[in-house]
């Protein structure tokens, strides 16, 4: 096409290697996709220690040489999974800072975890990387980046709930965000819905807890409470 006549109409003139840089791009993603999915395979099923790298490259269908390209170490492929749980996790977040009430708000994003872990079937994985965690530095580094993360972000959430007047926790957020973050994680890890536990009778047993541990005023409590 002419330059002339594109600035003109303002058509964008296109290069012709953009196509295939995005092109490119697309198939990087697809094959770092294709290793994670089959290392979660892995883990699930030999352990984080019994899965080798050349296990993985099995499963992915995929040469040492090609695997190696995307992840030096099983550590760099945890990280990645962490990395997209995070980012899977951005609209619990989006949810619970929307909402009005502050007791929904937190109920809402243990409730998003648990049913997202059980319908992702990520429980198993995610047992094996925390108990990995538990002896393995780089391991426990990712894992506490994480949780660090996320109690940055309830932190902000209760803090400015506080300031308002809107929450009074009986304990300060120094044992208050671990505890709920523990007691968040175990639901999680436990898989309570794949233990046959009815979501609407656990919704009602975490707002009795968040109110208990929050102490919000009286018309937060009386939100969604039927």
């Amino acid at each position: 096409m002419d330059q002339g006549i594109s600035d003109r109409f303002g058509l964008a003139v296109l290069d012709p290697l953009d196509g295939q840089a995005s092109s490119r791009s697309e198939r990087r993603d697809q094959q770092v996709q294709r290793v994670l999915e089959a290392a979660k395979a892995c883990f699930i099923r030999s352990g984080f220690k019994g899965a080798s790298m050349q296990e993985i490259c099995a499963e992915a269908e995929m040469s040492p040489g090609a695997l190696y390209r995307y992840f030096p170490s099983k550590e760099a492929i945890v990280e990645a999974i962490c990395e997209a749980d995070r980012r899977d996790d951005a609209s619990c977040f989006i949810g619970m800072l929307d909402n009005p009430s502050v007791v929904d708000g937190v109920v809402y994003a243990a409730l998003h975890h648990i049913r997202h872990t059980h319908e992702c079937n990520k429980t198993a994985l995610f047992a094996e990387i925390r108990s990995e965690s538990m002896r393995n530095p780089a391991i426990d580094l990712t894992c506490s980046r994480n949780i660090s993360e996320v109690g940055k972000r309830f932190h902000q959430y209760l803090s400015a709930a506080v300031e308002r007047g809107e929450i009074d926790p009986p304990v300060g957020f120094e044992t208050l965000l671990p505890t709920i973050m523990a007691i968040g994680e175990g639901m999680a890890l436990n898989d309570l819905p794949g233990r046959g536990v009815d979501m609407d009778q656990l919704e009602i047993l975490l707002r009795a807890m968040v109110v208990g541990m929050l102490r919000p005023r009286t018309a937060d409590v009386a939100t969604n409470t039927d």
